[in-house]
């Protein structure tokens, strides 16, 4: 080996560890245990070499999912924000939620431990998935107190012992939920017509074929984007609501019951929905909520933002995820869950109940404590809306801006963006493989957030 290939290497290896050093991933995360045992996190610092001094945090959680490794608390850190991911009460069983408005007492611990033991002076949450109405009913209450989710309309009123918790700095809605009350009675089959006869003697679902999303007669297509008409899509939203209301009839009828002594379970219930999800007519038909309505920013691939134009979601079709298959199944298959509602009394109530008239534009966003709609008119604090075009909560994202209080609010789309903020490698036109065009969303998403939160904290 020559001399000039000798100093080459070297100068290729001192290259190569200054890089490393500049571009480290950050140090691995650190566990704690929260009360009760099934809640718990994990903490993610920025390198202390080219981050010394960190004073801004953001925690993450759902409402029943597992966000200990959540792709905020692997970026965040990379650009100087400590990130927690935490796990809810109910982590990956929705029919413990009992009540779900107790995961308000989770997070409050995320905050105290991050202020308290970390010295962390800003904390900003991130409202993701069915983190959007844990995380805005927790700052609504926070700023608000409990009066606030007490009042008589609410389906399940919250307990005095979620009073004084300790307000965030900021909430970033990251292609959040709009409600899970909401999500359910856009995604439930409205065509069940004996819900009684399921609930009380066991019996099989009857289908009106009238009401079948999944019928071709009604515009299903089960090889691409299905067409459904006007007059169906009326139809078939009131009857989503009518359904669902009719289901909460029954959901409080059993509760009295307990509540007086009557039943045959003396704390729960079980309440099992068939068909009660899978069914959403946004996923067979893009035309439905496919856009803003108004022209928002837009993130390109590029890095450039785009702020002239209405944004319209790039997602296909969602036929694994909505399909007759599905719909009908109790756990589902193939990476994709069933139909069925697994559920109890309690738990549906306070997670899946809401009044509607129209699953679509007729709710009664106040009526559920789990309404991200209802409890973002009662934030203050500065709020970043951020959409995900890959998935159909475009215009849910919208929505949530469009009513979150705050004077300090913005909005930003993500073009190419899946659900979780990755590439969306499916969203391309017809016969045609991924080029690559999204490789840059999670790069340029969190470069967005992460200057969002440094301009203002």
């Amino acid at each position: 080996m020559n001399t000039f290939s000798i100093v080459r290497k070297i100068l290729y290896l001192v290259l190569f560890i200054t890089v490393s050093q500049v571009s480290a991933d950050p140090p691995p995360g650190q566990y704690i245990q929260f009360q009760p045992g099934t809640a718990k996190g994990v903490i993610y610092y920025p390198d202390p070499e080219i981050y010394p001094n960190p004073k801004i945090a953001t925690i993450a959680m759902h409402r029943t999912g597992n966000f200990l490794n959540h792709i905020s608390t692997q970026e965040m850190p990379k650009r100087g924000i400590i990130a927690m991911g935490m796990n809810p009460v109910c982590e990956n069983n929705e029919a413990r939620c009992t009540p779900w408005e107790n995961n308000a007492l989770v997070v409050k611990q995320g905050i105290e431990y991050l202020r308290n033991e970390v010295g962390v002076e800003k904390v900003v949450l991130i409202a993701h998935s069915g983190g959007g109405p844990t995380m805005a009913f927790y700052q609504a209450i926070a700023e608000n107190g409990v009066e606030m989710c007490q009042q008589p309309q609410r389906l399940v009123k919250c307990g005095d012992h979620l009073a004084d918790l300790p307000p965030a700095d900021g909430v970033i809605f990251y292609d959040a939920h709009i409600g899970n009350g909401i999500i359910s009675v856009r995604s439930i089959n409205p065509a069940v017509m004996n819900d009684e006869e399921i609930l009380y003697e066991n019996a099989a679902p009857r289908i009106d074929p009238k009401l079948d999303p999944f019928n071709p007669a009604n515009g299903f297509n089960p090889n691409g984007a299905s067409s459904f008409s006007d007059e169906f899509k009326e139809t078939y939203f009131e009857a989503q609501s009518r359904r669902l209301n009719k289901l909460t009839d029954i959901a409080l009828e059993i509760m009295e019951q307990i509540e007086a002594g009557t039943h045959q379970y003396p704390d729960d219930a079980p309440f099992i929905i068939p068909m009660g999800a899978q069914s959403r007519l946004m996923s067979l038909d893009p035309s439905i909520h496919h856009s803003t309505n108004v022209p928002r920013k837009l993130l390109k691939n590029d890095g450039s933002i785009e702020d002239c134009c209405v944004v319209e979601s790039v997602r296909p079709p969602m036929l694994r995820i909505s399909s007759p298959e599905s719909h009908k199944q109790f756990w589902g298959s193939g990476g994709t869950r069933g139909g069925t509602r697994f559920l109890t009394v309690r738990s549906f109530l306070s997670v899946r109940a809401i009044r509607s008239s129209n699953s679509l534009d007729g709710i009664d966003y106040c009526t559920s404590n789990n309404s991200t709609i209802c409890n973002v008119r009662q934030i203050s604090v500065p709020v970043q809306v951020t959409a995900m075009t890959g998935h159909y909560f475009v215009r849910n994202s919208e929505v949530i801006y469009e009513n979150v209080a705050s004077s300090d609010k913005d909005f930003i789309a993500i073009e190419g963006a899946t659900h979780g903020g990755r590439p969306c490698r499916d969203c391309m036109p017809a016969g045609q493989e991924y080029d690559g065009r999204y490789d840059n969303v999670v790069k340029n998403e969190f470069d967005y957030l992460a200057n969002w939160i440094n301009e203002r904290f």
